[in-house]
């Protein structure tokens, strides 16, 4: 039995540090490591070693061959670079009708994803006027308020809708909906016309349109959203919606979804 013996001495490491280190030892020049070459690469003990490999291997991280017993990268990290291929594709995609549409509308313009119960803006267009969405690039909201996010909301599996409700439903203005069967009731009606008008649920004076964005399985992947001030939108909401149905459209065709987006308005 090999004694097991420590390399010379570096700054000690946090075990996630340490562990994305090893993952980054696998390339496509050394697509396969041992455990004995792991610990002298990354210069700590072969048991410390192991137990990272075990944890990894666990999760689907790496995997091991069980003829020569080395290690390779598994199938969790392809599904997670597929995740963040997706986001990034559906991000360039989207940004030529996400400028188009901020210039035609002259107001800000969203494109947002479901992350747990909120939803993160992964792309934003600025209106060029002084007065304008508070929203941020990145920035978390409840699934519940707002057009962007409460389009998305209704579009979820029922027991995820649940369990959000469930979760409790913060006001943020006297506009948000907060009654459990009320929120229902609104997903409901923006399922069946198939886009969302909010006025003043996150912001107090700010209203906002948003309509789906659909893979080639006709699911829904994100929404794309034209967001401003009240008095503004007042004079231009057959032009906002049209033109943010537009596209939603077009850029669900991109993604290879057959969804029709018609050409209607409800009254709002």
């Amino acid at each position: 039995m090999e004694s097991e013996s420590k390399p010379k001495t570096k700054p000690k490491l946090e075990t996630a540090h340490r562990m994305l280190l090893l993952l980054e030892c696998f390339t496509d020049a050394k697509p396969e490591w041992g455990v004995t070459e792991l610990s002298e690469e990354l210069d700590c003990y072969k048991s410390v070693v192991h137990r990272m490999l075990s944890t990894l291997e666990e999760r689907g991280y790496v995997t091991q061959n069980p003829v020569n017993k080395k290690y390779s990268l598994g199938l969790k990290l392809f599904e997670l670079g597929m995740v963040v291929s997706r986001g990034m594709n559906l991000r360039t995609l989207s940004k030529p009708e996400l400028k188009t549409l901020a210039e035609q509308t002259g107001e800000s313009v969203l494109l947002t994803v479901v992350d747990g119960h909120s939803g993160v803006c992964i792309e934003k267009f600025e209106s060029h006027e002084s007065i304008k969405s508070t929203s941020q690039l990145g920035k978390r909201v409840p699934l519940y308020a707002g057009a962007p996010t409460k389009l998305l909301m209704a579009f979820l599996p029922e027991p995820e809708q649940e369990e959000i409700i469930a979760a409790g439903l913060h006001a943020f203005s006297p506009f948000t909906e907060t009654d459990p069967d009320t929120l229902r009731e609104a997903l409901a009606q923006i399922r069946k016309q198939d886009y969302s008008w909010t006025f003043q649920e996150v912001d107090m004076g700010s209203v906002g349109i948003a309509f789906p964005v659909r893979n080639h399985e006709n699911q829904v992947v994100a929404s794309i959203s034209v967001l401003g001030p009240q008095f503004r939108m007042e004079d231009k909401m057959e032009k906002c919606h049209e033109c943010c149905r537009q596209a939603a459209q077009t850029i669900s065709l991109k993604l290879g979804s057959k969804w029709v987006y018609e050409a209607r308005i409800a009254e709002v």
